[in-house]
This record gives structure tokens, sequence and C-alpha cells, in this order.
């Protein structure tokens, strides 16, 4: 059973390699989800962590029974997230954990066994958002310094800016290297930071759901060190702010989307190249705005993006198994 499950997966256009032991993993480029499927006595219990890297956001997992099913089962395989399938093979009844009347597994199954191609397009749930608390924190202490700024002087002043720690090249190369990174959090004028904290209320959300909490939080932090450098190396004029950052959200997501053709065909990714280009287009038309901590914090982004998003599949050696 599982051979013709692998094979007929293969003739649909489905990528499919071993998860563990003979327990398979499926993945589809025209789809966001999967499909893990194995027999119940060499279940992994590390199913969460195997399928993590891949980004899914539904997981399927079809699990054969040979000598048939005991609901006690359900007990011992807890997995959040993934649909399980329990298929009695010596009944043929099929139970579905946690109890849903979705019929794509049984339709698919049936599709296998009559040798008709597998055609699972499905309108796929959307998964249930986290709050994305790192981005209400960093909205937070952007607002905190801005208010420091102000009861200090003004955020304008340049004494102020550079007393806060906004990026000044002499002095970083003195051994004031810190700098690089306060300078993230320091904005000059309340025009500067309104763009910033409408651009990260609506870029940030959405990418910490992309990535998880920790992998957006060491993309904002390393894309704002990125621009910084960047600015450092190839500008000597005083400056603040998250553009870096913010840009470098802009990188990882344009990223995300790009290594899931189903979403990149619904036209998302060309928005955020859009976005990109009248972002740079502006901050080399307008004076005064530091390009190169954009351009430095982009590319940072863009390889974080890479790194996160970057999925290793194990191909099978053979599909006759027994």
């Amino acid at each position: 059973m599982v051979e013709k499950i692998i094979d007929s997966l293969k003739r649909s256009g489905w990528n499919v390699g071993t998860l563990a032991g003979n327990w398979f993993c499926a993945v589809s480029d025209s789809q966001p989800r999967g499909l893990i499927f194995g027999y119940i006595n060499e279940m992994p219990d590390d199913i969460m962590i195997k399928i993590s890297e891949f980004n899914i956001p539904l997981w399927d997992a079809i699990v054969f029974c040979p000598t048939g099913f005991d609901s006690a089962q359900l007990k011992k395989h807890r997995f959040p997230g993934i649909q399980l399938w329990y298929w009695d093979l010596e009944m043929g009844n099929l139970f579905p954990f946690p109890p849903t009347k979705k019929r794509d597994i049984p339709n698919m199954l049936q599709q296998i066994a009559s040798g008709t191609p597998i055609t699972l397009n499905v309108e796929p749930q959307s998964p249930k958002l986290s709050t994305p608390y790192f981005t209400y924190v960093l909205l937070g202490v952007n607002v905190i310094v801005f208010l420091l700024l102000t009861l200090a002087g003004g955020s304008t002043n340049p004494d102020v800016l550079i007393t806060f720690g906004a990026k000044v090249n002499s002095l970083i190369q003195a051994g004031q290297v810190w700098r690089l990174l306060t300078s993230m959090f320091i904005h000059i004028g309340i025009l500067h930071l309104a763009f910033n904290l409408y651009a990260l209320w609506a870029l940030g959300p959405v990418t910490e759901q992309s990535y998880g909490h920790g992998k957006y939080f060491a993309i904002y932090m390393l894309s704002g060190l990125g621009g910084s450098l960047a600015s450092f190396l190839f500008s000597p004029a005083l400056s603040a702010g998250a553009s870096g950052a913010i840009m470098g959200l802009l990188g990882a997501q344009l990223l995300f989307i790009y290594k899931r053709p189903y979403l990149w065909k619904s036209g998302l990714g060309m928005n955020l190249v859009i976005v990109i280009l009248v972002n740079l287009g502006f901050g080399f038309w307008q004076p005064g705005i530091d390009n190169f901590a954009h351009l430095g914090g982009l590319f940072t982004g863009m390889l974080m993006g890479l790194i996160f998003s970057w999925k290793t599949f194990a191909q099978p050696k053979s599909t006759k198994l027994s």
C-alpha cells in the first residue's frame, strides 16, 4: 500500500521523501499542505520536529493499522495541527482524529485505489494566528525612545540624537560600536517615526506569523544591524531609524513567498517587489534618506529569509517496500 501511495503521489507531481524509517512525507508546490504516512507501530514521536522545517501550515497523516484499530491509540499520539487518519486495514475503515467531516483524504485514497491521478485541490483552512508580541514590543520600544528624545530636547536635535546613540561614524571608529544597535530605535522627527511605525504595524505581524517569533526577532535585529553597518561603511552622515530592519522584513517575506509557489502565484510576491522598488526609488530621489541602510537591511533580510526558508528533502533510494 505504501508503495502504491508513493507511486501515485509522484505521478501526480508531489515530492516524496523519507521522514523516519518507513514513514514518508509528501509536499506539493501547488498547495500549502503536506502529507505524511506510515505504519502505526513505527510512528515517530518527533513528527512535529521533523516537519517543522518545511513551514507548511496544514498537515494530514495517514496511519496504517494492519491488525485493526484500537481507540486507545488516540491517547498515545497527539500532534497539534496534524489531522490524523487511522486506516484499519482489516476492516477497511478510516477514522479521522480529531473528528472531521472533510472528504479530501478519503477521496484521495479512492483515487489511488482506482489508479487515477490524485487531485487533492481543496481550500486550505487558515492556520490560527498567534499574537505577534515581538512586533508589539518593538513598536512600544520605538515609541518610548521617541518620547525620551522629545523630553530630552527634541528628536531633531543633533546633540540629543548623539547622546541617545545615533550612528556617528567617528564615534563608532573610536570604539562605540553599540551605536550600530541603538541607532535602530531612534527616529528623527515625528514623520520619520510615524512612517516606520506604520510599516512595522502592517508588515510585522504577517512576517512574525510566517517565520515564528524567534526567527522573526532575529531577522528584525540582524537586518537592522546590517543596515547600520552598510550606512557606516558607505555614508558619513549622522543617521538613525528602523528603516533597515523594516526593509529586512520585506526581504525576508519576499523570500518566504518566493519559495512557496502557491503564494507567489497569488500576486503577493510582485506586490512586495513593487513596495521594495518604490522605497528604494524614493530613497534615491529624496535627499536626506540613508538608502545604504535600506539596501543593507534588505540584503540581510533576504539572506536570513533564505536561511530560514531553506528545506532539505531526502529522497528514498527505492519505493519498493515490503
